[in-house]
């Protein structure tokens, strides 16, 4: 009897009896491939009292029932265990993790956060920069994690670098400050990096930004501000 090349179902025979165990098995194959669902990858051994359809990626070093099948997607079926040994680019979500993986064809990985940006303009595109706090103020919509901040102008500063604090709830999340050099237009050239100091925006929280130091002998125009990351 042949099988299928990708979920190894079994072909029916021209003359096979009891034709519906085989249409059966894959079928309760089919029910849990369409979208595997599974319950945990980090335990090594079959669960005490599990239930029908329940689905795991066995740990290593898998034992018992599990033994050889590490990696595979076990799925309990009709009192037995079951196992499909995924193909590259197969996917399923972690119940316990919550979080999406892919089998790369010798790992499960998470997918990476997508990666999000807010940019703020904190003036207009032609009038002088002056110095202030608050300058622009907004809230957050979700939890957030920032992995980056950037700081850019219409009009360089010169005489003097553009610096600019970010701050959530009136605290700085900055342990360095964003800064522009003089005649520059963007922080990404800056002879200092900025340092982040507290990335993780919670909800609802005010984003304000400051401006601490402006071009001495020219100020800067068209400040803009990005914060960049995913949520949370």
């Amino acid at each position: 009897m042949s099988n299928s090349a990708n979920l190894g179902f079994a072909y029916l025979e021209a003359s096979q009896a009891q034709k519906h165990v085989t249409v059966n098995e894959a079928l309760r194959l089919i029910d849990a491939a369409l979208q595997f669902s599974v319950i945990d990858r980090d335990l090594t051994g079959p669960p005490g009292s599990p239930s029908e359809g329940d689905q795991y990626i066995p740990a290593a070093t898998a034992t018992g029932d599990w033994a050889t099948f590490e990696d595979d997607i076990a799925i309990y079926v009709d009192g037995g265990w079951q196992f499909l040994a995924p193909q590259e680019g197969w996917r399923a979500w972690l119940r316990d993790e919550d979080i999406e993986v892919h089998w790369t064809g010798s790992a499960w990985i998470e997918y990476p956060a997508q990666k999000e940006t807010f940019v703020i303009a904190c003036s207009d595109e032609t009038t002088d920069l002056a110095t202030g706090t608050g300058v622009a103020s907004f809230r957050m919509p979700y939890p957030f994690t920032v992995t980056e901040v950037r700081a850019s102008v219409a009009t360089a500063p010169t005489g003097a670098a553009l610096t600019v604090d970010i701050n959530e709830g009136g605290t700085s999340i900055l342990s360095t400050k964003l800064t522009i050099d003089a005649s520059e237009k963007t922080s990404e050239s800056a002879a200092t990096p900025p340092v982040i100091s507290d990335a993780s925006l919670a909800d609802d929280a005010e984003i304000t930004i400051d401006i601490d130091q402006i071009g001495s002998t020219v100020a800067g125009a068209g400040l803009k501000v990005t914060l960049i990351g995913n949520r949370s």
